[in-house]
């Protein structure tokens, strides 16, 4: 299944870096609030990077941030906006946190995941897995599409979509799982953020205690 789904995000990378955001407001929102939880020296993991846009824009506030993508294609971009931005405070690499972890437990000082959880086929693993890998005290900041947090069915229209090769696999949740799921894991003062980006976005920062 990792595989297909690679594949679908290679065949779509190119265009996916071309296309601009499609809610400017709600992005400079969410970044600005990740800002507020970087420290010069932060050794920050985002999961999912695709072409890199959101480290790249970060790592003058940050120490170090590694950031990761399914994709290799995402990454072979991601590697050469960083080539032209002149970075040196970012790695990227392909890889997922479905299995072993690639980094030590308490690694990090932050921990980013936009628009990801939803793409993940065991979600709760997933959040116990950045748990461990911050530092005690770390954050954790995600955007989560929460497409059960509507009437749409949007679990039939992505299958149908899937027919076509015109969609990845997408887990419908609502945003009351994920503030679930985050509690069982661990995490405390969970907080949603308002940043404008609509009734189906829950931008939820949250950290591991101290």
């Amino acid at each position: 299944m990792m595989s297909t789904e690679a594949k679908f995000w290679d065949g779509i990378a190119e265009k996916y870096a071309a296309k601009p955001v499609g809610n400017v407001t709600a992005f400079e929102r969410k970044k600005a609030i990740t800002r507020e939880h970087l420290r010069p020296g932060s050794t920050v993991l985002e999961i999912g990077c695709g072409t890199g846009s959101l480290a790249l824009e970060m790592s003058p506030f940050a120490g170090h941030i590694h950031a990761m993508d399914l994709s290799s294609e995402m990454i072979r971009i991601a590697n050469q906006k960083k080539q032209v931005q002149g970075a040196t405070n970012v790695t990227f690499r392909q890889g997922t946190l479905d299995g072993r972890a690639p980094y030590e437990s308490e690694h990090f000082d932050s921990a980013w995941a936009y628009s990801i959880l939803h793409l993940v086929p065991d979600r709760r693993r997933t959040l116990k897995t950045i748990f461990d890998l911050l530092k005690p005290g770390g954050s954790f900041i995600s955007s989560n599409v929460c497409l059960g947090s509507t009437w749409v069915p949007y679990g039939a229209i992505i299958t149908v979509l899937r027919w076509f090769g015109m969609a990845p696999v997408v887990y419908v949740y609502d945003r009351e799982t994920i503030l679930r799921e985050m509690r069982e894991v661990g995490f405390v003062e969970i907080e949603e953020r308002e940043v404008g980006a609509g009734g189906m976005v829950a931008f939820i920062v949250t950290k591991k205690p101290g």
